[in-house]
């Protein structure tokens, strides 16, 4: 080896370690940062000996990027679902709580039954009165707390497209950015970390499919195929409420439509389908109890003129046809029983539509009332509870499924999470920094350092000693 290949050599082994510690460096003050990925200095052997820089090289593993944000997008949904639905969960109770909505509808019909022994008590007419108030108190209770899911819902689906738009536009931004940077680059790595961290974000939101082009620009599709970012191009969300159609630019991506080319998973998925089939369907299975109620104590009161409102009323009117939904938020009991608001509680013995006081001991009007739980009542199929049954059976079976969906939805995201910290993990180890790794890459670095320093030291003395030959 010559003088001159040994200097040059030496230089460029002194610029490439240099390169090398303030990468090194940049590691160590971003090992906290999950977004950023390890950085390395990628070399070749430069003609005539040392070494070339070709570029900077970043960790990245993206079968493991795609793994961890599937398993963050299904978490997603679940955990949009399970807090939204705890709320309400929290307002119904458990089954075995006295103030469930089947135990007072039990205490009700066991007051009944006490009231069918002495019809004229006046103190068990008041706890009827009170058990029938609980009722309908509890069923508007679950109803308004069920439209607060409806609220948080639709919030959640606006929060959410308004942050997906966010990180669809920065991710066309970043990909132009990354078409006018070259690659190898500190710069460009940044833009590929930048654009990791929107990803992230995005797969909270959506199911998302990643490709890169030759360019190394990002095309971003909803797992179902629909097209999101390509190059430059956006296909922003949009949701119509009236119809609960969520869009992808102009093409209709709702979630648990059969033929959509958007994403089941994420939390914008989670939030449209409590908004389009879980609402609906808990509004049904309430409505249903309140239905069945304000229709069978109409049908079971002799004394009721045609049109006039039974014991349970649709917001102080009879029930009518057809019933708008929303039912269980107006359900009462009928004023003309409350002391309060003048009524006669001793209506509960004679039927509601008496003119006349019947005797103190005629039970009958009470029997019929009671009869009327071991009848076989006509529900809406739909509400999954079957076309007919008791109103306790209907009851309680409605209401086990309302805490079944919540249930179901707490015990995925349990699962989801732990199994997404076991992809985060994988990832993080894959491309995070490990501070002991770099602490002695750059005890490497300091002797080769050294190394090239004394071989430019001794060359530098070589041509000194040659040229006081002369």
């Amino acid at each position: 080896m010559s003088i001159l290949t040994a200097i040059l050599a030496s230089r460029s082994g002194l610029q490439a370690n240099s390169q090398r510690a303030q990468l090194v460096s940049t590691n160590i003050a971003h090992a906290q940062d999950e977004n950023y990925s390890h950085r390395s200095l990628e070399v070749t052997e430069a003609l005539g000996g040392g070494v070339r820089v070709i570029g900077v090289a970043r960790a990245m593993d993206t079968a493991m990027d795609a793994l961890y944000r599937t398993e963050m997008s299904f978490a997603a949904k679940q955990d949009a679902m399970a807090t939204t639905l705890g709320v309400y969960g929290a307002e119904l109770g458990e089954l075995d709580t006295e103030t469930s909505i089947p135990n007072l509808l039990s205490a009700f019909q066991n007051d009944l039954g006490l009231l069918s022994n002495d019809p004229g008590d006046a103190s068990l007419q008041q706890e009827v009165y009170l058990s029938a108030k609980a009722l309908t108190g509890a069923i508007r209770s679950a109803n308004s707390a069920l439209n607060t899911v409806e609220t948080t819902a639709v919030n959640g689906i606006g929060n959410d497209i308004s942050a997906a738009n966010e990180a669809l536009r920065e991710l066309a931004r970043i990909n132009a950015d990354i078409g006018k940077t070259e690659q190898g680059t500190e710069t460009y790595a940044a833009l590929e970390d930048r654009r990791a961290a929107e990803l992230d974000k995005l797969a909270n939101i959506v199911q998302i499919q990643v490709s890169y082009d030759t360019d190394g620009r990002a095309n971003v599709h909803a797992a179902g195929g629909q097209s999101l970012v390509v190059a430059g191009h956006v296909n922003e969300f949009s949701f119509d409420r009236p119809t609960g159609t969520l869009y992808s630019g102009d093409q209709d991506v709702t979630p648990g439509v059969a033929g959509r080319r958007g994403a089941e998973q994420g939390s914008l998925s989670g939030y449209v389908t409590l908004l389009n089939d879980v609402v609906p369907q808990q509004r049904l299975e309430l409505d249903e109890i309140a239905r069945g109620l304000i229709q069978g104590f109409e049908d079971a009161d002799t004394s009721l003129a045609p049109g006039q409102a039974g014991l349970f009323t649709n917001g102080g009117m009879a029930l009518g046809s057809p019933v708008t939904p929303g039912l269980a938020g107006r359900i009462a009991v009928n004023d003309a029983i409350d002391p309060f608001r003048g009524g006669d509680l001793s209506l509960l013995r004679d039927g509601i539509g008496a003119v006349t006081t019947g005797a103190a001991s005629d039970n009958t009007q009470v029997l019929a009332f009671l009869d009327f739980f071991d009848t076989q009542v006509a529900f809406d199929p739909a509400a999954g509870q079957g076309a007919t049954g008791t109103i306790m059976d209907f009851t309680t079976g409605a209401i086990s499924q309302q805490q079944a969906r919540r249930v179901d939805a707490e015990s995925n995201l349990n699962s989801l999470i732990a199994s997404s910290e076991t992809y985060r993990a994988a990832r993080l180890n894959a491309r995070g920094v490990n501070i002991d790794t770099e602490l002695q890459n750059l005890s490497l670095i300091e002797q080769s350092y050294n190394a090239n320093s004394q071989a430019l030291r001794v060359a530098s003395e070589m041509i000194d000693t040659l040229l006081n030959m002369f």
